[in-house]
């Protein structure tokens, strides 16, 4: 067939394009205007897997057609007008050969008048696969970009964002990649929060082209301040100018503060261990030191460097608790935290009481090594002891105090019990001019005379006995190992001597003397608290009887039973009624007419019947029952005047005299007791005498003095009773408002009444006289001795010549019989 040629090329061999056609490396087919097959190459044939016999004459769209094509493209591949065109598509060959390929359609000449076309078919199958390999690589990476947990980031040399992803966006607080990369303008200044950083990351690239691990402090979108890492590298052109940044970012904020908090317990654990006051060593599981602090140098002498690797125990553990550490170390390793105190060596040799903690040092659950701190006690253990000896010995005289004596005791006790022959002996000793020495000489004086006396009894003991100061003035002995009686009363004899014997003391010189109470038969007894008892009971009643000693019996114990049964008794009195009031008449000595009553206390004890003063008066005085008894006292006697008062008119005139006793005056309130009394009563107040002894004028003569100026203001009058024998002075007549001084008894009715008694009486008559005082005379019980006070021109008597101390009833009685006007106020 002849192919009409568009046009000739010069030169060209007429075979030419026919070998071009041939040895195409593409697929190349010519076709006629009908569609059919002129012509197919050898690179068809290879395609689309067809040989040229096959398909010459065939319409060629029934070897070959595209696989996929768009909208209107066959047409354009099959029409016979021989249109260019150029498309990529996918053709096959039947059921055969499939291959990407570039088709292209143009008219090569006609045939017949009608256009002969030529399709050349490239194959692109191997760019097709690398373009599809792109593009997976291309979605791979961009996933990867996308979802990876680091930051990725490219930015220009000049500090703007070209490309993040959502992961460093959203560590930086923003809510997109867009939102990210529109707000920074200039990472440097916008991003670090020191701006240099920018610039050194800049100069680690241009010197390394990456760089690795850099950290640094940001801002985020709402201004958190957070650490990141950065690990980026440079990418350049061909010239080799750098073009962009890219790398990755992870916020290291989390580990940074643990390594922050690390730093910090590292730092905090080694100015601990380096500066801690307590001595510190670190044991390996070997039991050889890994390291000790400085403390630990100076507490035992060695040094750290003299010592480390080696094991402790042969430094600082005495040998004789060498099985203790061990044990110490079991419990340790065991998984327990062991404190105890201990001894440890110094290097010279001293033994160190040292407070000791061990724990283990636990890695993964497992111990690997120990840790000792040990801590220098000497001092407390000193304190300690020093405390002790305090606790048990008296600060003064440095002798047992009570508690050690009572310990001591017991054991006596104890022993007692257990051995037959053992036999003890227990002193309390008492001195008798102590508070006397205190009072004019000074405590100073006094604590002088304690140690001294201390000092005194030690040396009248052996060293197995006991002496101990119990307080104030007060001393026991324990005598033990005695074979009899006498050797007790021997060092008796010596303590009496000995504390009799003079002592100078403050530029004076004292004799200290001492009441020694004794308890002999201690094996009837079973506690320490009733052996004190009665050597106390002893001690007193040697005391009260001016004996230097005295041996304790069963009498004694049940006289003070006694006394503490009546002291019930007496208290069950005060609110029980059985308290009455006895009165004796004050007479007129020149014409007899009563001018008043002494009032004196009663008790008609249910079972006892009357108990005489002499027995209950100490007694309450001693227990502080005389205040309420005194209340009583003047309540009663008051208000039993003021009816005599209105029952006998001419008595108007009459007074009652009331005992106070001193503690009535040192306790505040008896003034106030006795104006509410007044008032109660509508007693005058010069109906009531308040008789007072000199002991409580001398007691506190400032507070007495107040006291008795406030009594006078209400109108009471005053009277010293038994003047004469107590502290007589005249500077305290002159200064206070007195208005009766009572002569004792023992003037008017004593063995010697008639010689110097009744000059003193004159005496005190006529000292009263000239401080316009009225004078009374107790105990009058005969005429002559009231003749001589009416020779005296004494004002006032009472004694049994007139009267005993009578009850209420008999006394209102004998009112009655003396109305004959000649009572009158004195």
């Amino acid at each position: 067939m002849a192919i009409d040629s568009p046009g000739a090329l010069p030169d060209v061999p007429d075979d030419a394009f026919r070998r071009v056609f041939q040895c195409s490396p593409n697929a190349a087919v010519l076709r006629d205007a009908d569609g059919a097959v002129l012509a197919v190459n050898a690179a068809f044939e290879a395609l689309f897997g067809v040989e040229a016999g096959e398909v010459v004459g065939e319409d060629l769209r029934a070897v070959v057609r595209p696989v996929e094509s768009r909208m209107g493209e066959d047409g354009e591949v099959w029409s016979l007008s021989g249109a260019a065109f150029l498309r990529q598509t996918r053709w096959s060959a039947g059921e055969g050969h499939v291959a990407d390929v570039s088709v292209s359609q143009f008219v090569v000449g006609a045939s017949a008048g009608k256009p002969v076309t030529c399709m050349l078919f490239r194959d692109i199958s191997s760019r097709r696969r690398a373009e599809q390999q792109l593009r997976a690589a291309e979605r791979k990476y961009r996933s990867i970009f996308e979802n990876a947990v680091e930051g990725i980031f490219q930015t220009t040399p000049e500090g703007r964002y070209l490309e993040v992803n959502g992961t460093l966006a959203r560590i930086y607080g923003f809510d997109s990649v867009a939102e990210m990369t529109e707000h920074f303008r200039d990472i440097k200044n916008q991003l670090y929060v020191v701006p240099s950083r920018r610039d050194d990351f800049v100069r680690e690239l241009a010197a390394h082209d990456q760089v690795r691990n850099f950290e640094s402090e940001i801002r985020k979108k709402d201004g958190t301040v957070i650490w990141i890492s950065e690990n980026a590298r440079v990418v350049r052109d061909t010239a080799g100018r750098p073009l962009y940044y890219e790398g990755t970012v992870v916020d290291i904020t989390d580990r940074r503060r643990a390594e922050e908090a690390l730093a910090a317990q590292r730092a905090y654990f080694s100015q601990l261990f380096a500066n801690s006051p307590q001595a510190i060593s670190l044991i390996d599981m070997h039991r050889n030191i890994v390291d000790v602090n400085a403390a630990f140098e100076g507490l035992f002498g060695f040094r750290a460097a003299d010592i480390k690797g080696y094991g402790m125990r042969a430094f600082i553990v005495p040998d004789h608790l060498l099985t203790e550490c061990e044990n110490v170390r079991g419990a340790i390793l065991s998984g327990k935290s062991v404190e105890r105190e201990t001894a440890r060596r110094h290097r010279d040799g001293r033994l160190l009481p040292v407070s000791m903690i061990g724990f283990p040092i636990v890695i993964q659950g497992t111990p690997q090594g120990i840790v000792y701190i040990y801590q220098d006690i000497s001092e407390r253990k000193a304190f300690e002891a020093q405390i002790t000896h305090q606790a048990f010995h008296d600060a003064l005289t440095g002798l047992p105090n009570r508690s050690l004596f009572a310990d001591r005791l017991e054991r006596a006790l104890t022993r007692a019990a257990r051995r037959d022959d053992y036999q003890y002996a227990v002193l309390m000793i008492d001195l008798n001019k102590f508070k006397g020495i205190n009072d004019t000489l000074g405590h100073q004086a006094g604590d002088a005379l304690l140690v001294e006396v201390a000092q005194r009894l030690v040396r009248c003991v052996r060293g197995m006995d006991t002496v101990a100061r119990l307080g104030g003035d007060e001393f026991a002995v324990i005598l033990e190992e005695l074979k009899s009686k006498k050797e007790v009363m021997s060092v008796v004899d010596r303590i009496s001597t000995v504390l009799a014997q003079p002592f100078p003391l403050c530029g004076a010189v004292v004799t200290p003397g001492a009441s020694v109470g004794i308890v002999l038969r201690t094996r009837d007894y079973v506690s320490a608290e009733d052996i004190l008892r009665d050597a106390d009971i002893a001690m007193y009643r040697a005391k009260e009887q001016g004996r230097p000693s005295m041996v304790f019996d069963r009498k004694m114990h049940e006289e003070i039973l006694e006394a503490i049964s009546l002291e019930a008794d007496l208290r069950q009195a005060l609110t029980a009624g059985e308290l009455l009031l006895h009165y004796q008449p004050i007479v007129d000595v020149q014409h007899g007419g009563i001018e008043g009553f002494e009032a004196l206390v009663r008790w008609d004890h249910p079972t006892r019947g009357l108990v005489p003063p002499v027995q209950f008066i100490p007694l309450a005085e001693e227990t502080g029952l005389i205040l309420p008894l005194g209340r009583f006292v003047i309540a009663e006697a008051c208000r039993q005047l003021r009816d005599w008062q209105r029952d006998y008119p001419f008595a108007r005139g009459l007074s009652v005299s009331v005992n106070v006793s001193c503690r009535q005056f040192v306790k505040d309130g008896l003034v106030e007791h006795v104006a509410q009394v007044l008032a109660e009563t509508g007693l005058p107040p010069d109906c009531l005498k308040l008789e007072i002894t000199e002991s409580v004028l001398m007691h506190d003569a400032r507070h007495t003095a107040k006291e008795l100026s406030r009594l006078k203001a209400l109108g009471v009058k005053i009277a010293i009773d038994d003047f004469g024998t107590g502290y007589s002075s005249l500077s305290y007549l002159r200064q206070l408002p007195i208005d009766h001084l009572k002569i004792d008894r023992s003037f008017i009715s004593g063995a010697d009444c008639d010689g110097e008694s009744q000059e003193i009486v004159k005496s005190i008559i006529s000292l009263a006289r000239s401080l316009g005082l009225t004078v009374i005379a107790e105990g009058v019980e005969r005429e002559d001795q009231l003749d001589r006070l009416r020779q005296c021109a004494c004002d006032k008597a009472q004694g049994f010549m007139f009267s005993r101390p009578l009850d209420k009833d008999a006394a209102g009685r004998l009112l009655g019989r003396s109305g004959d006007g000649r009572c009158s106020c004195p």
